[in-house]
């Protein structure tokens, strides 16, 4: 009795919490997605930022943070190490993240992408020097997009709010999830980091080059290494320092960055591509009429010299007729 009525109780602070929150909030239900269905809309979407609030808070943080810690330690890293050598590191850990983003390849049977990654690990594991040399690339074997949660975008896991994790930055709840997932499949592979150089690289991964804005930001990723985009940390703050609102310029530039790999995965996936449209210069295949043994039997073919009995039947002429014979000049 005691059991039921803690039960009971349980399952009326549930309820009534959620009705307090249906009254503080509109509720609005999802639109309805379906497994592998492909979208391709012409106007952008709208960033969902239901918790801006929440973001906007933990983003101030993470910026003390990045002040206090990841911009001294990036402008150290770039003057006193070599950029031979950092081009090593970032050669060395994307080659140590090719096994999972194979694996994701293959949950999204993209077989194509797949091969290539492959191809890269081997390649560059044996003639690159354990992944210290990007040869790869030189045979036309680009790195390809592949982690967990662009899987679950394949799967048909669509839509994601926009979500600021503390230290880790810009994500969205989905892609956090997947980022999750993979941490932990790594653990057993020795990819177990300290988390002050884990969040360094989760920062330092939003930015790449001063360029284009919208490939200036990347979004959290596979975590095999804290120093992959360690140097790029202080393009961040130029950045930082050319904005108006530093929160929405990484916001719509991570959500343009990540929509377009997401589109990649969804039009190279055997889920949800489209069939190729058929070649207008291909060469149709010629029907080839061919008579069957019992058709043969019944229509009889017979020389066409000899008069034609009474039951012979059809007459069939196989073959031009015979032209007149010229008559003989006396």
């Amino acid at each position: 009795m005691k059991f039921r009525a803690i039960f009971n109780l349980t399952g009326s602070m549930m309820v009534a919490a959620g009705m307090s929150a249906c009254a503080g909030s509109p509720m609005s239900l999802p639109p309805a997605q379906y497994l592998a269905s492909p979208e391709k809309d012409e106007e952008p979407k709208a960033i969902s930022d239901p918790n801006e609030a929440f973001n906007r808070a933990v983003f101030e943080t993470n910026q003390k943070f990045n002040h206090s810690i990841l911009y001294p330690v990036a402008k150290a890293y770039n003057e006193n190490v070599p950029q031979a050598v950092r081009d090593r590191v970032d050669a060395f850990s994307t080659n140590l993240s090719e096994p999972m983003v194979f694996a994701n390849n293959i949950l999204q049977l993209r077989p194509k992408a797949a091969a290539t990654t492959l191809g890269r690990f081997a390649l560059n594991s044996t003639i690159g020097v354990g992944g210290l040399f990007d040869v790869a690339v030189a045979q036309g074997l680009d790195h390809q997009s592949g982690d967990f949660g662009q899987t679950m975008f394949v799967w048909g896991y669509r839509d994601s709010s926009y979500l600021v994790l503390p230290i880790v930055g810009p994500t969205n709840v989905r892609d956090a999830m997947g980022s999750g997932i993979e941490f932990a499949a790594q653990l057993d592979s020795g990819a177990l980091l300290p988390a002050s150089l884990m969040s360094m690289k989760s920062v330092a991964d939003f930015v790449e080059d001063v360029q284009p804005v919208t490939n200036a930001v990347g979004v959290a990723g596979s975590v095999s290494s804290p120093l992959t985009n360690l140097s790029k940390a202080q393009d961040m703050e130029t950045l930082e320092d050319s904005s108006l609102d530093f929160y929405t310029m990484l916001r719509s530039v991570t959500d343009q960055k990540r929509q377009a790999e997401l589109q990649e995965a969804l039009d190279t996936s055997a889920l949800t591509s489209t069939p190729p449209p058929p070649d207008p210069n291909a060469i149709e295949p010629v029907t080839v009429l061919v008579s069957s043994p019992t058709m043969l039997e019944v229509r009889r073919v017979v020389d066409a010299s000899k008069p034609a009995s009474p039951d012979t039947g059809t007459m069939v002429i196989i073959g031009p007729p015979k032209p007149a014979e010229a008559p003989i000049a006396r």
